[in-house]
């Protein structure tokens, strides 16, 4: 049986044209991955949200992590992954997201205090004292806390 991995997702305002958010992700054998990323302001809060999480499944996806536990503090994102009917609104990014998630072998979403949320609210909060947009993901092995640098992308400066 495989054991899922555990995602965190975290968004953050930014300013007012912009925002940040942050994840984090422990796999089975101790790897832990993170992401930080800085974008354009969306429609509304809850679309930042949707975004914060479609960003870190596509990052899973392309690492071909296949079973993985999406834990966010944003409750309504776990109701429209249960409820999608009821989100209209979010038409469109539900779809891509159901589509994110055809590419995974085992995947759930979780509801998790925001005081259980400490890593990526870090991460979030890092992101937005960069001042431009950018995304960013890296990876901390536990033997030995070696740092090994996965990839970065900056979009564009502000």
């Amino acid at each position: 049986m495989t054991r899922k991995k555990r995602m965190r997702i975290m968004t953050i305002p930014l300013l007012r044209s912009v925002r940040g958010f942050g994840w984090s992700l422990k796999d089975q054998i101790g790897s832990k991955y993170f992401g930080l990323r800085v974008c354009n302001r969306s429609l509304s809060a809850l679309h930042i949200e949707m975004k914060g999480l479609l960003w870190p499944a596509s990052c899973m996806r392309d690492r071909r992590i296949t079973s993985v536990r999406f834990e966010t503090d944003c409750s309504d994102l776990v109701d429209m992954s249960k409820n999608s009917m009821d989100w209209l609104f979010f038409a469109t990014e539900i779809e891509v997201f159901q589509r994110l998630q055809e590419d995974f072998e085992d995947v759930s979403m979780s509801h998790i205090p925001r005081s259980r949320n400490g890593r990526a609210n870090a991460l979030a909060n890092d992101a937005m004292t960069r001042g431009y947009i950018f995304s960013y993901i890296d990876q901390t092995r536990t033997d030995g806390n070696a740092l090994r640098r996965i990839g970065l992308f900056v979009l564009h400066l502000i």
